[in-house]
Order: C-alpha cells, then sequence, then structure tokens
C-alpha cells in the first residue's frame, strides 16, 4: 500500500503543505526544511529518518506548535497552527501532544511519580484520577519501584522511561518524541517500542518519531526519509500497516 500525500486534510491528523524552515537572516540563514508535503493519518506509527541537519529535529517542533514555519501550511487536529495564538498553541500542546524529548524535561525536586502527574495536574485532572494514570504509565514501563525517586537518583535509561511514561499518562492523541530510544539498552528499548505500539493499537495513539535507531526503524509501520530538509523517500510497510 502506497501513501497517498493528496490525503483529505480533513482526514489526516497532521497535514504539511510546502512547510519551509529557514533560520536566521541573509548570508547566515539556514534552511532546515525546503517545501515539505506530509500528511499522516490518526493511529499511525511514523518514523522520521535521514542524516543529521536533515530537518527531523525542526519538523517535529513545527508539528508540535513548539516553533512556526516560515512559509506553507501545517494542520494539526483540525487546527491550521499558523492563525493560532500564543495560548491557543499552548493549550493545544498541553491537551493533545505528548512530548519525548532527549534532554528529558524532568523536574530535578520532584519524584518520578510527581514528573508524570505534573502534566496532569496542569490540565486539570484531580489528584486520585493523577496518580491512578501516572502509576499505570510507570508501572507499563517497568519503573514502579522507582516512583518515588528523584531524577538524580535515575540512570539515563530510566529518566528517558520517565519522560516517556509523563508523555502518554494523559492519553494524548499524538505523540512526538525525539530519538526515544538513544539511551537506552537493548532490552530497554525493545520494551519502550512494544509500549508505543500497545498504546497505538489499545488507545489509537498517533506517533511520530526521529530516530536513528534500527530497532526502532523496524517496528515502524511508516518510514519517513528526510534529506537536506526535504522528503526523500516515503515507506509504507504492507506487513506492519
Amino acid at each position: 500500500m502506497t501513501h497517498s500525500h493528496d490525503q483529505d486534510a480533513t482526514r489526516a491528523l497532521l497535514h504539511m503543505r510546502g512547510v519551509t524552515k529557514t533560520f536566521g537572516q541573509g548570508d547566515i540563514s539556514v534552511h532546515a526544511l525546503r517545501g515539505v508535503d506530509l500528511a499522516i493519518g490518526a493511529g499511525e506509527f511514523t518514523a522520521l529518518v535521514g542524516p543529521s541537519g536533515s530537518g527531523k529535529t525542526t519538523l517535529l517542533n513545527l508539528i508540535g506548535a513548539l516553533d512556526r514555519q516560515t512559509s506553507g501550511s501545517v494542520t494539526v487536529l483540525g487546527r491550521d497552527l499558523g492563525s493560532l495564538t500564543k495560548r491557543q498553541r499552548a493549550r493545544l500542546r498541553l491537551s493533545e501532544i505528548g512530548f519525548v524529548f532527549q534532554a528529558y524535561n524532568l523536574v530535578p525536586v520532584l519524584t518520578a511519580q510527581e514528573n508524570v502527574e505534573f502534566v496532569l495536574e496542569l490540565r486539570g485532572i484531580g489528584a486520585r484520577e493523577r496518580r491512578k494514570r501516572a502509576q499505570r504509565a510507570l508501572a507499563e514501563l517497568g519503573l514502579a519501584e522507582l516512583a518515588d525517586r528523584r531524577p538524580g537518583e535515575l540512570s539515563g535509561g530510566q529518566q528517558q522511561r520517565v519522560a516517556v511514561a509523563r508523555s502518554v499518562a494523559g492519553e494524548p492523541r499524538l505523540v512526538l518524541a525525539d530519538e526515544p530510544t538513544a539511551n537506552l539498552d537493548s532490552d530497554n528499548a525493545e520494551a519502550l517500542i512494544a509500549m508505543m505500539r500497545r498504546l497505538r493499537t489499545e488507545r489509537g495513539m498517533t506517533f511520530v518519531f526521529s530516530t536513528h535507531d534500527a530497532r526502532v526503524v523496524a517496528h515502524a509501520a511508516r518510514v519517513v526519509h528526510l534529506r537536506d530538509g526535504k522528503v526523500e523517500h516515503d515507506e509504507q510497510k504492507a506487513n506492519q500497516a
């Protein structure tokens, strides 16, 4: 099955058309994205691959409403990101999108469980429900016994899994992950991928992640190859769809 770029924008969870992103000005400008067209449907499990500097992280930041494109249109969950106010973009990120960053961005003074609950608290979810969701997310990632430890008492791989638990605990419709397995050994990487696939199947979450990791690419249903800020190749795997 090949994937149509002309997928109806109302059906696509994410739709980008003619997207460019330039940093800087004049002689010192960098063209990070050079006319990207991309449509991703609900429930897809998509890997963005390509060499460093190909535009993967920039693309994720635009999808996640963390940055604005220079030209072109970005529509996420039926909303044209270019037309949203700063407050509306923040609300969209909080309520509908989960993020996993390479730097984890955990709050050092909070325990693992408190870090996972933090986003749920911002969304106004009550204490009992927050605790239940956080405990479930941590348990799914093999972290139940580490719930009361602060980030400084956890290994890099454990911090990475806490960050993933935080991103999925609120059951967002879209999860964006920048190199989610970069700091994990094989067993933990496999467990993380299996959990993301389970969330996709059971709760219909959509995952878009950048990766250099062959283990992740092998499990992706779709692989979008970026080079020099453009989509070079868009591969849909029939056996994973």
